[in-house]
C-alpha cells in the first residue's frame, strides 16, 4: 500500500502476508478482534516485538471450541506469553489494527484457512483518525451493552474440564461434486449435549458455579430470570447467607455464561440453556 497517495487498499488472500508485513514496523499495539482462531493467530503476535502491547479479542463460545471452529490450547498459549485475551459474545467482525496508523477490516479469521487459503477480501487503512476509531469500537465491545470482559490464564485453561464434557453430534454433510469440506460446521448444524454434569460445573466456582446450577435445574430450556431465581435463592441463602442482591448476581452471571455459550439471550430477561 503507498501511503503517500491512498488511504484504502484492497487485501485479499494470503491475508497473512499484509498482517506479516505490519508486524514487522510495529512497536506499541497489536490489537485484533477475530471470532475465530488457531496457532495462526500466535504466529502473528509472535511476529511483533516482545515489548509490544498485544491484545485479541474473541469469542469463548465452549460450542466454537467442542466443534473445532476455534482453538481453546491457543488461547491458553497466548495468555502464558502475556497476550491479553478478552471475551466478546456474538463478536463476528474481523479488525486488526497495528499502532496508530495501520489497520484492517476483513473477512478473514486468525486461522490458517483464514490466513492462507480461503479467498477472503478486506480493507486496509493507514487514516489514523479512522484507525483509532476503529481500536476504540472494538475495544468497547464494538456496540455491545458491556464492553469485552478480560480472561486470564487459570480462568482460561479452567475451562478444559467443562469443554471436555460437552458432547456435539454434527451431521455428516451431503458429498457435493469432490469438496471434501474441510471448513468448520455451522453451529446451526449441530446438536450439543453434556456428557457430565460435574465436569462441567468443575470448571468454574463461586457465583458462577450456583447459577449454572440454577440454569440446569430449572424445568424447561427457556426460563426468565424470576424461574432462575426462584431455584437459585434457596442454594444462595446457604451458601452466601448475607448477600441482599441475589438477583442483580445472577444477572451478571448469565452474561458469563453467555459468553460461554452456556446460556443464550431471547430477549429481556429471558434465556435459553444451550446443553441438555
Amino acid at each position: 500500500m503507498d501511503r503517500s497517495r491512498s488511504n484504502l487498499d484492497i487485501v485479499t488472500t494470503p491475508t497473512f502476508d499484509w498482517l506479516a508485513s505490519r508486524a514487522k514496523s510495529c512497536n506499541s499495539r497489536l490489537l485484533v478482534g477475530c471470532p475465530y482462531v488457531n496457532n495462526a493467530v500466535i504466529t502473528l503476535t509472535e511476529a511483533v516485538s516482545s515489548d509490544v502491547s498485544r491484545t485479541l479479542i474473541t469469542k469463548t463460545d465452549l460450542r466454537d471450541f467442542a466443534m473445532g471452529a476455534s482453538d481453546l490450547n491457543s488461547l491458553c498459549a497466548l495468555a502464558k506469553d502475556g497476550v491479553i485475551i478478552r471475551s466478546l459474545s456474538d463478536l463476528h467482525a474481523k479488525i486488526y489494527v497495528f499502532d496508530d496508523d495501520s489497520a484492517l477490516v476483513t473477512s478473514a479469521n486468525a486461522t490458517y484457512r483464514g490466513m492462507y487459503h480461503n479467498r477472503e477480501c478486506g480493507l486496509a487503512t493507514n487514516d489514523r483518525q479512522i484507525v483509532e476509531r476503529l481500536a476504540q469500537s472494538l475495544l468497547g465491545g464494538l456496540g455491545a451493552s458491556k464492553s469485552p470482559t478480560q480472561m486470564g490464564i487459570r480462568e482460561l485453561e479452567s475451562l478444559r474440564t467443562p469443554l471436555n464434557a460437552i458432547k456435539v453430534f454434527i451431521p455428516k454433510p451431503p458429498r457435493v461434486g469432490d469438496d471434501t469440506g474441510d471448513e468448520p460446521p455451522s453451529m446451526n448444524d449441530a446438536t450439543f449435549s453434556l456428557s457430565s454434569e460435574s465436569d462441567l460445573l468443575s470448571g468454574f466456582k463461586g457465583w458462577l458455579n450456583l447459577t449454572l446450577r440454577g440454569v440446569l435445574e430449572v424445568t424447561e430450556s427457556e426460563f426468565d430470570i424470576q424461574e432462575l431465581y426462584d431455584v437459585c435463592s434457596p442454594i444462595a441463602a446457604a451458601e452466601y447467607p448475607n448477600n441482599r442482591h441475589v438477583r442483580q448476581k445472577l444477572s451478571e452471571q448469565l452474561q458469563k455464561l453467555r459468553d460461554l455459550g452456556l446460556v443464550e439471550f431471547v430477549k429481556r430477561g429471558h434465556y435459553r440453556r444451550t446443553l441438555n
